[in-house]
């Protein structure tokens, strides 16, 4: 009888597991809420007082909403739910209630069996077709898997539907790899009111009292406002005035609902997020709030970005995952973490506006600065070729030219310690410092002035990685936190003036004091500096300023290239990189890009490694085509060339000097920088472009001295 109630009961428990999909649900003491105000933008605010009230005791930042390639659409969503940046498109965002035919078409395309979830995707096929060429080779559902495998469950609420289209992108947020959510209602939130876009709005009443109704159930809630995504698809039959009365309107919709939803979860152990996935502004970052049990007033920041203001949408998924104490594998991302300040909402204004116009200026100010370098080369390699003989006054004209080419990097790394917030600011702190440089160039146009900005340059980017980038952050060489490809250490336009400046340097000082011994001090440090984790952090940069400080003391101790020799330079690199990997992966409490790639290979495999040189690979070679730094590079090795070929007495003094292995060293990091860096031809043509602007300058001067 004991036996057959033993097995009775098994029999229960069984089926218990097998009724609701595999998951023991867990009792939570902790909720999650996170609303999606789609579009919203930092001038939002001023028109929410109950969302400003709680920054004092909350956290405020940006956050990058780029997908692979996009920062409006699906794709952003997808992303903040997976282990990397995501593509999705509408068809691959269809979620509906499960029931009746969307339960029947559901089954039908993903083959999972319906197990009591209450909405699904039946576009979750599309979006892991659309992803099997995605280099990032991302997780789909981590945060969702993260919940249902610790027994947790997951709800959404509302939609931005418009009536003739669907848009239920949120739900991408919470869905687990199978495109499942536990609970909600994103079919039937919607009332008819023709004061609003589209003739609907969101029915924030009814979302509260089916919020109330798995209030101890759901781990994870996102609630969709979407009344503001509706106005934005429907500007066009606007006014513009009309625009903003509707904005108003909308804004204070929400911000009334934030403020009950918060009544409701003020004495419960809960985050709240407020999340725009997709800008709202000329700005492509977006405002992010965050309150609740573990954060107080200030700015956000994550290990992500190590700058304060500033997180990736990957962030968010760890943040969550950590709050509910869950698994964070599969998770690129890092927890978002507050730094305490005053005035927040006035600073992230400040670094938004500073971000978004050095973005703007950048592309169009390189642009500039590559055309300018490739016809002045140009000009001086045809002069070469025809052995023409310059005037003096000509001579002067083209090595004051140079000048201000080669100063170029040290203007804008210096203009960006300005707080250039606008346009105009940008414009007049550039002209100030651009004037001041031209007119010491005009007057000394000498080497010893390219000597002190070779140093100048090493000696402000090696002091600006030691200071977490507060001297060049908002420069145009530094990194773009729009574009999100990095946020700290040094990027591949830094790389290469600093790869140029410390190779430069190097052959001055060897030149100076004919002892080997303070160069290779020099370069040891850069490549320390480059390779720290939470330094330069740059792999590819740390190859390349480790194969200039190699080729260096090789030519120092006079050792010529054998197969020994290169063995042991390999060797060498290898440790380094050993070494720097051991410190990132075992010392540093969040892992840079080396460190995850390395725990990624350990998780999922050899292919990890694969995707990786598949996407250096693409990414240099699509640079290559459409790039115009390709062009600098070539046009670089012409004038090169033309200076070699040519006779010029002067650059045969000069390379077979001090100074010469200086030069070819950053050669050396320049072909292994292009190698080894998705993104390298920008780092071999800014170091070589400088070393051109260099021997020019040197061939045209050639009775300066440079001490």
């Amino acid at each position: 009888m004991r036996l057959t109630r033993i097995l009775f009961m098994t029999i229960v428990f069984v089926s218990i597991l097998i009724l609701t999909g595999g998951y023991i649900y867990a009792e939570n003491d902790g909720q999650v809420y996170i609303v999606i105000v789609n579009k919203l933008t930092l001038s939002d605010l001023d028109h929410m007082p109950g969302v400003q009230g709680l920054i004092p005791n909350g956290s405020l930042g940006l956050m990058n909403t780029r997908g692979v390639g996009t920062y409006d659409g699906p794709e952003s969503f997808a992303t903040i739910n997976s282990s990397a940046k995501t593509y999705a498109n509408p068809n691959s965002s269809e979620f509906y209630n499960l029931e009746g035919d969307s339960l029947t078409l559901y089954r039908n395309r993903s083959g999972n069996p319906y197990r009591g979830h209450a909405i699904g995707n039946i576009g979750i096929g599309g979006l892991y077709n659309q992803n099997e060429v995605n280099r990032y080779n991302p997780y789909i559902g981590a945060l969702g898997d993260s919940l249902h495998e610790a027994g947790f469950r997951t709800a959404v609420f509302g939609n931005a539907d418009t009536g003739e289209n669907t848009d239920r992108d949120s739900a991408l947020i919470a869905m687990d790899s199978r495109g499942l959510i536990d609970h909600g209602n994103i079919d039937d939130i919607l009332l008819e009111d023709m004061d609003y876009p589209h003739g609907y709005r969101t029915d924030y009443n009814r979302i509260l009292m089916e919020m109330e109704g798995i209030k101890t159930d759901a781990s994870l809630v996102i609630i969709e406002t979407g009344d503001l995504d509706r106005l934005y698809s429907y500007g066009s039959h606007l006014s513009a005035e009309n625009f903003y009365v509707k904005k108003d309107l909308i804004l204070e919709d929400i911000d009334n609902f934030i403020h009950g939803l918060m009544e409701e979860i003020r004495e419960q152990n809960a985050l709240l997020m407020i999340l725009s996935p997709n800008p709202g502004s000329r700005s492509r970052m977006s405002p992010i709030m965050v309150w609740g049990a573990t954060s107080f007033g200030g700015t956000i920041i994550s290990s992500t970005t190590n700058r304060e203001g500033i997180i990736s949408n990957l962030d968010i998924a760890p943040t969550v995952a950590e709050f509910l104490n869950t698994s964070r594998e599969n998770m690129l991302g890092n927890p978002i973490r507050t730094i305490g300040r005053r005035g927040v909402l006035d600073y992230i204004r400040s670094i938004d506006e500073r971000i978004n116009t050095t973005s703007n200026f950048r592309v169009k100010i390189l642009l500039v600065y590559a055309l300018a370098s490739i016809g002045i080369s140009l000009i001086i390699s045809i002069i070469f070729w025809l052995n023409i003989e310059l005037e003096k006054k000509m001579g002067e004209l083209f090595r004051i030219l140079l000048l201000i080419l080669y100063g170029i990097p040290l203007i804008f790394v210096l203009n960006s310690i300005f707080p250039n917030d606008s346009l105009f600011k940008f414009i007049l702190s550039s002209s100030i410092i651009s004037i001041l440089y031209a007119i010491l160039a005009i007057k000394y146009k000498d080497r010893k002035l390219i000597a002190i900005i070779s140093l100048s340059l090493f000696l402000i980017v090696l002091l600006d990685l030691l200071s977490n980038g507060s001297i060049a952050r908002f420069s145009i060489f530094s990194h773009d936190p729009i574009i999100g490809a990095r946020y700290f250490g040094i990027g591949n336009e830094l790389m290469g003036v600093f790869l140029a400046a410390t190779t430069i340097s190097a052959g001055i000082l060897y030149n100076r004091y004919g002892n080997r011994m303070i160069p290779m001090i020099f370069l040891i440090f850069s490549v320390a500096a480059i390779a720290h984790p939470r330094l330069g952090a740059n792999v590819g940069g740390t190859i390349a300023i480790l194969a200039s400080t190699i080729y260096f003391a090789s030519e120092a101790m006079e050792k010529r290239l054998g197969y020994r020799n290169a063995i042991t330079s390999i060797a060498i690199m290898l440790m380094v990189i050993a070494i720097t990997a051991y410190i990132d992966i075992r010392l540093n409490p969040n892992p840079s890009h080396l460190g995850n790639s390395l725990m990624l290979l350990n998780e999922r495999g050899i292919g990890i490694v694969e995707n990786i040189i598949y996407r250096k690979l693409s990414m240099n070679l699509t640079l290559l085509r459409t790039s115009i730094w390709t062009k600098v590079l070539l046009i670089s090795i012409f004038t090169q060339i033309a200076a070699i070929y040519t006779g010029q007495r002067e650059l045969k003094a000069l390379m077979d000097g001090y100074m010469g292995k200086g030069i070819l060293s950053c050669v050396v990091g320049s072909m292994l920088g292009f190698l080894f860096n998705d993104s390298g031809i920008m780092l071999s043509s800014i170091s070589m472009n400088l070393i051109t602007i260099f021997i020019l300058f040197h061939v045209l001067d050639s009775k300066g001295t440079y001490v």
